[in-house]
């Protein structure tokens, strides 16, 4: 005889029908008569679907399309009318769909390109940009005789781009319709610059330059130079910043720059000029460190920009002597600078310090070590240096075991140190901006071994080959650059450590589909014995709250303790997910980009994060479905999206209390909505985060700066009264205000 559990029948995930559905498309124009012969085409939205239906409207203005339900990009194309294309085509399940179509006549637009003697000028490239879609440009090029011809451009207002390589383009703004148009396009162009002293006497042009300011990819880069002038020839027409500098004596150059327009086929002339401005030089000082100790040797430059606005305008540099007791002199300056910096040697940055200064005539100028740290060394327990270790997981070999970790703030700081052989050993010290620090040697210790066992739910079966994580718990978030301390459980369930540190750690065990344990590990404690928490059933449907299914969302369940998983719907919006038991998560369900290249997008769909908390074992449906709001929240930080991020929580949140505090925020804030475009670079999109469909009322926006060892945070609080879009900007909170937090 064989006994066996049995355990309760699971209940049947209930599907839509899975069928497609008729959609019936009408086609207007704007005078509401059927248009017939258009042609439609209808594609999935959902990214990397390649699905697509077409159909052409009969002598009614209509069409039937058979689709599955979803979202959809519908185009709609006719003779003489505007190409129209929806992104917000949706499809229920259950009864026919219907698409109304409005099409607007197509005005004519016809033209052709001649040089300026009224030749034909063939292959010229031709872009017609609607007022009314900026983003959905036409394109056509020029034939033999120079015509070009656009079909399905708008009434209204546009803008017409004409280029040809060794040309130089025409930029005009028009209204259609009208009568053929005759674009005259010159060739390039050349620009002489002259650059004169004080004195009004022309020195020499051989430092200068220029960069366009409508096109930075074309412009001579090989001029001719002589001892008076600077030539810079085959430049497309167009305006340029021109840059020149007068050098008053070696290691001080005051640079002018100005704008310049280019004609076609002509020769511009520029003249840099500094006359009249005066030397009011020397620029006196005594350089001293924060402790009062003067600098003994080095260089000191001064930095003097302009008052005008970015690009143009008057700024200089300067370079002085430090002398055995501090003191040094700015030759020559034209006004008071705002930036100091002590260098030891040529391009080796060391200290600087920014004004207001003191008058200039002698005084003491306090200097800040602008690679603020804290030093260290790692020694063995007999006292010799230790020259192969890691900080956080970074490698800092060092044959005297010295090592400097990075101070960006005025802050506590810790890190670990990892040795072979040795328990990881852990360092904390107060870090202070613009100095450097020594810590206490970091002596190290062998640690203790711990064993154990990882048993199933009953508390009697060892599960075997599976993960066991030893983590420090400021690290169970994995927000720093250190990896888990990994082993895997033998056949029995048995795993074992060795090198354990003597404090508290956390045992961690995420096997997937059968449960997790987070445990702590007391610094007295040599044997352990973990049982699994079962898993709970997490499905449902994602739809946008009127049964339109969205396939291919992504699902992101983050769980306290650092547990992490995500999932995906399948083409009718349907999920199922496995996750921790009896554990506070979060749930972001987010929508994929569009499957489609036109611009624009419409209104991006958001989703605020769910809370839960299954019981082990169990199983829970949850049907995410849109915010709806009528407002929206912009936020632009000064600084890079490397290193900045930003969430929304809902109501007057205060500052949270610790790093884990701060965790606990992250997971059930508001995720932005990212700009999605693969083609550029995640660090050039700047950091502007969007939080839309919004419903009004009081927030509390915290902005995240993630640097080495501390996170500097801003709190926000944001009271959004009105529909539209709500605006803040920000510093970054490293640099503006921001309270850290120590990871």
């Amino acid at each position: 005889m064989v006994l066996g559990c049995a355990e309760a029948p699971r209940p049947v995930l209930k599907r839509w029908p899975v069928e497609e559905v008729p959609v019936l498309v009408r086609v207007v124009d704007a005078a509401n008569q059927p248009v017939p012969g258009a042609s439609l085409a209808a594609r999935r939205a959902d990214l990397g679907s390649t699905v697509a239906r077409g159909g052409t409207t009969d002598a009614t203005g209509t069409a039937r399309l058979q689709v599955m339900p979803g979202w959809y990009i519908l185009q709609a194309e006719a003779p003489g009318f505007v190409i129209v294309t929806r992104t917000d085509a949706r499809v229920p399940f259950g009864a026919e769909a219907r698409w109304d179509v409005t099409l607007a006549r197509a005005a004519a637009f016809a033209g052709r390109v001649v040089d300026l003697d009224g030749r034909p000028v063939a292959g010229a490239g031709i872009q017609l940009t609607p007022a009314t879609d900026e983003d959905s440009p036409l394109r056509s090029e020029s034939d033999a005789d120079g015509r070009f011809r656009f079909d399905h451009v708008p009434a209204g207002a546009v803008k017409l781009l004409a280029e040809k390589e060794g040309w130089s383009p025409t930029r005009m703004e028009l209204q259609t319709p009208q009568p053929e148009l005759t674009v005259v396009m010159g060739g390039l162009g050349s620009l002489r610059i002259q650059v004169r002293g004080p004195d009004g006497r022309p020195v020499s042009g051989r430092a200068t330059s220029i960069s366009s300011v409508e096109d930075r990819r074309h412009f001579e880069r090989f001029p001719e130079r002589t001892e008076e002038a600077t030539v810079f020839r085959k430049l497309r027409a167009g305006r340029y910043l021109v840059s020149g500098d007068y050098v008053p004596v070696p290691g001080c150059t005051w640079t002018r720059t100005l704008e310049v327009q280019v004609l076609p086929e002509q020769q511009a002339e520029a003249t840099v000029s500094f006359e009249g401005l005066r030397d009011v030089g020397p620029w006196r000082g005594r350089a001293v460190k924060p402790n009062g100790a003067a600098f003994d040797h080095g260089t000191v430059t001064a930095v003097a920009p302009g008052e005008d606005p970015e690009g143009v305008g008057l700024d200089g540099m300067c370079k002085g002597v430090v002398g055995p007791d501090g003191s040094f002199a700015i030759p020559h300056v034209f006004r008071a600078p705002v930036l100091l910096m002590w260098e030891e040697k040529e391009y080796v940055r060391g200290w600087e310090t920014r004004g207001p200064f003191p008058a200039g005539t002698g005084e003491a100028v306090v200097f800040r070590n602008v690679d603020a740290g804290l030093k260290g060394r790692v020694v063995r327990p007999d006292g010799q240096p230790v020259g192969y270790f890691e900080v956080d997981g970074h490698s800092a070999n060092n044959p005297r075991g010295e090592y400097v970790q990075s101070v960006p703030m005025t802050h506590v700081y810790h890190w670990v140190i990892d040795v072979l052989g040795f328990a990881p050993a852990l360092v904390r010290a107060q870090g202070r901006e613009g100095e450097v620090l020594q810590v206490p040697d970091v002596v190290l210790d062998v640690g203790r071994g711990v064993q154990g066992r990882l048993f199933a739910r009953n508390g009697r079966t060892g599960v075997p080959d599976q993960e066991v994580q030893l983590i420090e718990p400021f690290d169970m978030e994995g927000h720093g650059p250190r990896y888990p301390w990994t082993t895997r459980t033998d056949a029995e369930g048995r795993f074992r450590f060795e090198h354990v540190p003597g404090r508290i750690q956390v045992l961690r065990v995420d096997a997937k589909g059968q449960g997790t344990v987070l445990q702590e590990l007391k610094p007295e404690e040599s044997a352990v014995r973990l049982r699994l928490v079962p898993n709970a059933e997490l499905h449902g449907s994602v739809t946008d709250g009127a049964r339109v299914p969205f396939a291919r969302a992504s699902l992101a369940v983050r769980c306290e303790g650092g547990f992490k998983v995500s999932t995906t719907t399948d083409w009718a919006g349907l999920y199922s997910v496995s996750i921790p038991g009896d554990r506070e998560c979060f749930v972001h369900p987010e929508t994929r980009p569009l499957n489609i290249e036109e611009r624009p997008w419409p209104p991006p769909v958001a989703f605020s994060p769910t809370r839960l908390r299954v019981a082990p074992g169990s199983l829970r449906r949850m049907d995410p479905t849109p915010r709806q709001g009528p407002a929206s929240l912009k936020v632009s930080v000064e600084a890079s999206r490397e290193f900045v991020t930003a969430f929304l929580l809902p109501g007057d949140v205060p500052w949270p209390g610790s790093p884990e505090a701060l965790d606990a925020l992250i997971r059930a804030g508001f995720h932005p909505e990212d700009d999605y475009d693969s083609a550029i670079p995640m660090f050039m999109l700047g950091a502007v985060f969007h939080f839309s469909h919004l419903p009004l009322g009081h927030y509390t926006l915290f902005i995240q700066d993630e640097m080495g060892g501390a996170d500097a945070i801003l709190r926000v609080p944001v009271e959004l009264t009105g529909a539209g879009v709500h605006v803040i900007r920000s510093v970054r909170p490293s640099q503006g205000g921001g309270k850290p937090y120590t990871r």
